[in-house]
């Protein structure tokens, strides 16, 4: 994982900041996860929106034209031990790509500091977003 998030950073990832983001679930979500690839694809796509659209937003509340989040998310299902651990790993660029109109240049915007209150935020989010998926899913 390490070697792989080192590529990325220096091979495909322009040169701007990247900030990685984890994601650990309970265990009984995890378990669901683990066995089931259309459940494992709609929690890593409820994570990816939720970041995403929090750097989105925030841009556009900077007066951003056309923000757009970049990201690389990746399964892992093992821990160190071997155990069935799945969590998600995925690498942000720390901001977002915003396009002016008719101008035919992007820019990237860099974020400014990530706090508390704004992951906490996240969390909730996510949390909310994924219980409601695995209702909506019958799991």
């Amino acid at each position: 994982m390490v070697d792989t998030a080192a590529w990325l950073v220096d091979r495909v990832i322009p040169e701007v900041p990247v900030r990685q983001w984890v994601l650990s679930l309970p265990y009984r979500v995890r378990h669901v996860c683990a066995y089931d690839a259309d459940v494992c694809a709609a929690v890593r796509g409820i994570l990816v929106r939720a970041v995403s659209g929090y750097y989105e937003r925030r841009a556009r509340g900077l007066g951003k034209s056309r923000p757009r989040a970049g990201a690389v998310a990746f399964v892992q299902r093992f821990d160190s031990g071997l155990r069935l651990n799945l969590h998600f790993h995925v690498l942000w660029t720390d901001g977002v790509f915003a396009h002016e109109l008719h101008k035919g240049r992007v820019e990237f915007c860099e974020h400014a500091e990530l706090t508390d209150p704004d992951v906490a935020k996240l969390v909730r989010t996510i949390r909310g977003r994924v219980l409601r998926c695995l209702r909506r899913l019958g799991k």
